[in-house]
Parts: C-alpha cells; structure tokens; sequence
C-alpha cells in the first residue's frame, strides 16, 4: 500500500521560489550566445557560431546545404535559420 503525503508551504515559499524560478529562466535568457553573434554574420561568425571550420562552411556553400545571402562579394547568414538548419542536421 502506497502512502501519499501531501506537503502544504507557506504563501510566502512557495512565491519564493516562484520568483526564484522566474529569476533563473530570465537569467538563462539573457546568457544566451544571441547577444555574442549579431542577427546577420560573416562567415568568419558563423564559423564560430556553429564551431565549424571554414572548410565545412565553404563545403556547405557549394553545396546549396547552408541558407546564406551572398551579396556582391559578401556572404551573410541568418542566426535563426542556421538555428533551424542545425536543428534538421
């Protein structure tokens, strides 16, 4: 026979760690690599972004793989969809 107990705390505890929790996701937020790397990189960022060489970055270029702009001579890349193309490697 399994025994249930049921724990009753505090208003103020349980607000506490609410806020506690709240406090921990904005926190989590604010750290994430999205304020390091702009919205549109260079190559030379996606690299370190996606912590690739710039070989593979090329490779993936060639290939049609990776979502770019090229521009001219300047290639940039979306941080939310190299997110989203990382998310389906």
């Amino acid at each position: 026979m399994e025994l249930k107990t049921k724990i009753e705390l505090p208003k103020e505890v349980t607000n506490a760690i609410k806020e506690a929790v709240i406090q921990a996701f904005q926190d989590a937020k604010n750290n994430t690599r999205e304020k390091d790397f702009p919205l549109y990189m260079s190559k030379k960022q996606t690299c370190e972004y996606l912590g690739i060489a710039n070989r593979t970055l090329n490779e993936w270029i060639e290939t049609g793989n990776i979502p770019y702009k090229h521009i001219g001579k300047t290639y940039r890349f979306n941080r939310n969809d190299l997110d989203k193309f990382m998310a389906t490697k």
